[in-house]
């Protein structure tokens, strides 16, 4: 009897390991990455992440109001002339997404995109 209990907790061990890792990977602090709002533009225009990675967009808006968006991700935020804020997400899918300005911010506004890379982990 002792035996077959050895065995049984030999097997379940990984798997409880594997879900020891991921609850702890889903704990991990988010990755901050610092983003001025210009205008009419985002530096840095292209932001690279990786798939199921958490990430915090700390935006700053140098000049007037802008705004920030990420439509696949939910994200849209308003950021007033001279503050920052941040916008937090999952990057749960890969890809490339468009970033916007969501707020009027003059004649250059439709030229304001920013773009976002979220990478695929190898499976």
């Amino acid at each position: 009897m002792f035996k077959t209990e050895w065995r049984r907790s030999a097997l379940a061990m990984p798997f409880v390991a594997l879900g020891l890792v991921v609850s702890l990977a889903a704990q991990q602090a988010p990755r901050v990455i610092e983003v001025k709002a210009k205008k009419y533009d985002f530096e840095p225009s292209t932001i690279e992440v990786q798939q199921g990675e958490r990430v915090v967009l700390r935006v700053t808006s140098t000049d007037r109001l802008h705004g920030i968006g990420i439509k696949k991700f939910g994200v849209s935020k308003e950021v007033p002339k001279g503050e920052t804020v941040d916008v937090e997400f999952v990057a749960s899918s890969a890809g490339t997404y468009q970033v916007l300005c969501t707020e009027d911010c003059g004649k250059g506004h439709d030229d304001m995109v920013g773009t976002l890379v979220v990478k695929a982990v190898a499976q």
